[in-house]
């Protein structure tokens, strides 16, 4: 989807043009259109470089570069050498924002306006300063956090960081955060009024504390996740307790050091979490992304905290820093051990991928209409429109969709990795099976089947057996596969 926006911006084409039909039953599938920062990035590399992914992947690469060097600037009065070292090394190294640097996706291009919008703002905090300097320091912070929003609406949460900020240590609102929260309402709200009012991304905001319950589950285990070492589950558990636990004393030091006056560092996990809780859709370790380096951070922090006490009691320096380096180190090896780089094309540089894409530009009719549980992958490779399923308990809410949309073909697969599972998939699997003189097999290779569609057997003028036959047929045909 960013890609194919991106295209559309370097044509001069409608940006929400993308042959994507939103899908209001399955909502978390995507929003009708993405925010435009990232897209913006990429246009000008699509004009030059067409749909090359390396262009796009280095910009993607400049961006966590950027961060780290932000994160030395921004921390370099919070933290010493080597721990301020130590800090980007494993916020840059680690295995998971590793494997994030090679996807065309906007998640540390939005970290790195997340750091760009901090330290802007702390530059015009910061005591001493010309009103000149302040203001254009203040004007920044809000174009920036502007464009953390405009690249992930969780960029919202900048300016109530802001003004929190503000409020804990001058118990009064400042002029950098004023200025900085105007310029951030008037660019969002222009863009939201002239541009992009897409309210798509309301239609998931059902929150039930069962939701809750199962995204602060979920969160936990993606944190604990930046320890997985590729071999032992058991260390990963152990290594991420103990980070978690430096992480709540370096953090409750902070704020006992600087009693009253925690500042943004110490506020901005707080309403992003929040935010990030509430959200019904789970998105695993790249929602956490912006809060990592902040983890890191304050789990530094609390090594020195401890080396200190060694050191007063043994006089031995830097003995807990070394330990936790070790211990990072062994589990960055063992992940990067068991990465397949460069070993075989993953997603749509697969064979199957490619044939299947070949087969629906070449084989299809230009106005076909697909259901996939990757449409937007389908309609930026073949210039097709698509959908994506959905899991009502009624089939034939379903087949009712597909006549909605005037749907030509359903396509099943790809099958994700044993630990994935992806249920509106498994569900168009079941589907099929279920209806096979409806859904006429006319492709496959692999884990990929394409299926034309032949009739409605729920439009008035059919049965009703196929309710009756999914209900009853639905786990023979499961378990006969």
């Amino acid at each position: 989807m960013y890609i194919h926006h991106a295209e559309n911006l370097a044509r001069g084409t409608p940006y929400a043009e993308t042959g994507y039909i939103y899908n209001a039953h399955n909502p978390t599938v995507g929003p009708r259109t993405y925010p435009p920062a990232f897209p913006l990035l990429l246009a000008p590399l699509v004009r030059v470089f067409g749909r090359a992914l390396w262009p796009m992947k280095a910009l993607v690469v400049a961006s966590l570069a950027a961060s780290l060097v932000l994160l030395l600037r921004l921390f370099r009065g919070v933290l010493p050498s080597p721990h301020l070292e130590l800090l980007v090394l494993l916020t840059g190294l680690n295995p998971v924002l590793w494997d994030f640097k090679d996807r065309v996706v906007a998640d540390l291009p939005f970290l790195c306006f997340v750091l760009l919008s901090f330290a802007s703002f702390a530059r015009a905090a910061a005591p001493a300063q010309t009103p000149r300097r302040l203001m254009v320091s203040a004007l920044l912070a809000g174009f920036f956090a502007y464009a953390a929003y405009a690249t992930r609406v969780l960029g919202i949460v900048l300016v109530p960081t802001f003004l929190a900020h503000d409020l804990i240590r001058r118990r009064r609102v400042g002029v950098a955060a004023v200025a900085a929260g105007a310029v951030f309402v008037i660019l969002a709200g222009a863009q939201y009024l002239v541009w992009l009012g897409d309210r798509s991304y309301l239609d998931q905001l059902t929150v039930t504390p069962a939701s809750l319950g199962r995204n602060a589950l979920g969160y936990a285990r993606s944190l604990s996740d930046l320890w997985a070492n590729g071999y032992s589950e058991r260390a990963r558990k152990a290594l991420f307790l103990i980070v978690g636990g430096l992480a709540a004393l370096g953090y409750a030091n902070a704020v006992r050091v600087g009693r009253n006056e925690a500042g943004w560092p110490e506020v901005f996990p707080w309403p992003y979490l929040a935010v990030v809780l509430v959200w019904p859709s789970f998105q695993g370790v790249r929602f956490l992304l912006p809060v990592v380096p902040f983890y890191l951070l304050y789990c530094l922090r609390g090594t020195r905290v401890l080396d200190d006490a060694v050191q007063r009691r043994w006089g031995r320096n830097h003995l807990v820093l070394a330990g936790l380096s070790a211990a990072a180190a062994l589990s960055y090896a063992g992940q990067y051990s068991t990465m397949p780089f460069g070993r075989f094309p993953s997603g749509v540089g697969r064979p199957e991928s490619v044939a299947f894409f070949e087969f629906v530009k070449t084989a299809t009719d230009s106005n076909a209409v697909f259901v996939f549980s990757k449409p937007r992958a389908l309609a930026l490779f073949t210039g097709r429109r698509a959908a994506a399923p959905f899991s009502p308990s009624d089939p034939c809410r379903l087949w009712g969709y597909l006549a909605e949309i005037g749907a030509s073909y359903v396509v099943t697969g790809p099958a994700l990795s044993a630990d994935e599972v992806d249920a509106a998939a498994e569900y168009l699997r079941r589907f099929v099976d279920q209806y096979p003189t409806d859904l006429r097999s006319v492709w496959r290779a692999q884990d990929i089947a394409v299926y034309r569609i032949e009739r409605n057997p729920c439009a008035p003028t059919a049965a009703g057996s196929s309710r009756r036959g999914w209900q009853a047929g639905g786990g023979a045909s499961a378990a006969a596969r």
